[in-house]
């Protein structure tokens, strides 16, 4: 199920949750310090981090930046005997997932390693990742692309709720981090919770939080995730999942800006931008009584909806383009771009899996190419990739790299270095390929 990391200078507690995990059938290691952390880390893939925040050589919070590091793609979750948000939001800016507070019972331990294990498993994780923010995180220009910019910009500007539209690895989460990361709201946190990996039971008490002895081992109050969110942004994965039960409670949320914890009386005010996502037909959830119909009308004040990758048309390109620059550096390779007829390859596969399978594509042939160019034949091995036809105007491969170079160049304004950064090859080989009109054999 994957391998998780326990540091804490308590050797009774490493022995304890290094149990649990085992049980759960992931592999364990274990470090007493930040040093020894750092050398697991280093020497082992690691998934999952479970991180005491005050240890013997080094402060916890700064210990996640040093982890991530070492691992980009690490998760981590803060263990901490401080129970105040402004703890719970050092450990969030610093990169941490989620956090803990001592002393915690087993359970939600637990529910914590389960809910994080399974959604690296689903693979339900951030898309296209840049140094960019706000829309500049978008790659597209086709014309379902730029109304969803659009309405990013729009979205950025108010607190009204948001409902994501579209097919599973579409970029939703993506979208949401851009109009998080706006520059009027870029102060708050951003905090998200799949309401497809929880029950009913458990996600009452991770959004809400709960008070001392609201149910059996509440042994201590817990802020949930709505007021962790506080000035920021609330984003509610597969809220078509949202329990019935649990609607009503939303609803006030987004209406009245208040709640209550588990077990609680007093009403809590707060300020969350509250943010959607779902890949099924909420309509059709509404119409079997899975959903609420005016819960439905306050989330989708401004719908978002995502085009699958197969309608995006020559962004398909472009992401691949982008991708095979970010994955060539990360990865150390040497790669000048893709041959043309993979790049028609690309343009007329179906992808059922949408940016996620595309991308997931791209790393595995920049991994196993070896000439220096990702040809049709590495592409082959998807479904109908070298097979499907799409009607109209036949191109040779040497027409088909024409029509798309002078493409990039038109949408960058003859921009031959951004051109270049695009198309994944140096500025020197764009002008050779100008000048000479080289196509590279499959």
């Amino acid at each position: 199920m994957g391998a998780v990391l326990i540091v804490d200078d308590m050797e009774d507690l490493r022995f304890s949750l290094s149990s649990l995990v085992k049980k759960e059938g992931c592999t364990v290691f274990s470090a007493a310090d930040g040093a020894e952390a750092i050398d697991i880390t280093a020497s082992s893939v690691i998934d999952l981090v479970f991180l005491d925040i005050g240890l013997p050589d080094i402060d916890g919070i700064s210990l996640i930046g040093r982890l991530k590091e070492i691992s980009p793609d690490l998760d981590i979750v803060m263990l901490t005997g401080i129970n105040d948000a402004k703890t719970a939001i050092d450990c969030l800016r610093a990169g941490a997932v989620d956090y803990i507070v001592k002393p915690f019972d087993l359970i939600e331990f637990s529910s914590a390693l389960k809910r994080i294990m399974q959604s690296r498993l689903t693979g339900k994780r951030a898309l296209l990742e840049t140094e960019a923010v706000g829309v500049d995180r978008i790659v597209g220009n086709c014309e379902p692309m730029r109304r969803v910019k659009e309405a990013i910009r729009m979205a950025s500007e108010v607190r009204a709720p948001v409902l994501i539209t579209g097919e599973t690895g579409t970029g939703k989460e993506l979208v949401a981090r851009a109009i998080h990361d706006s520059r009027s709201r870029q102060s708050g946190v951003f905090v998200k919770i799949d309401c497809g990996t929880l029950s009913a039971s458990l996600i009452e008490s991770e959004l809400f939080g709960h008070d001392r002895g609201a149910f059996t081992d509440a042994v201590r109050d817990k802020k949930g995730l709505v007021e962790v969110a506080n000035g920021g942004t609330l984003f509610l994965d597969e809220i078509g999942n949202l329990p019935v039960t649990m609607q009503p409670k939303l609803l006030r949320l987004i209406e009245e800006s208040t709640f209550r914890r588990v077990g609680g009386v007093k009403d809590i005010k707060v300020e969350v931008r509250i943010i959607a996502a779902t890949n099924s037909s909420i309509e059709e959830e509404i119409a079997r009584g899975h959903f609420r119909e005016d819960l439905y009308y306050r989330l989708n004040v401004i719908p978002i909806p995502l085009p699958p990758l197969r309608k995006r048309g020559e962004d398909i390109l472009l992401l691949a383009s982008y991708f095979l620059h970010t994955l060539k550096k990360e990865l150390k390779k040497e790669i000048s771009g893709f041959s043309t007829s993979a790049s028609q390859g690309m343009l007329q596969y179906d992808w059922p899996g949408n940016i996620r399978e595309l991308r997931n594509m791209i790393e595995r042939e920049v991994i196993f190419c070896r000439n220096g160019w990702i040809s049709l034949s590495g592409l082959a091995s998807l479904p109908g990739a070298a097979t499907q036809e799409k009607p109209g105007e036949l191109l040779s491969l040497r027409q088909m790299e024409k029509r798309y170079i002078r493409k990039i160049l038109s949408l960058t304004a003859n921009n031959k270095s951004k051109a270049a950064r695009i198309l994944g090859i140096s500025r020197t080989t764009l002008r050779e390929k100008l000048e000479s009109d080289q196509i590279p054999a499959d």
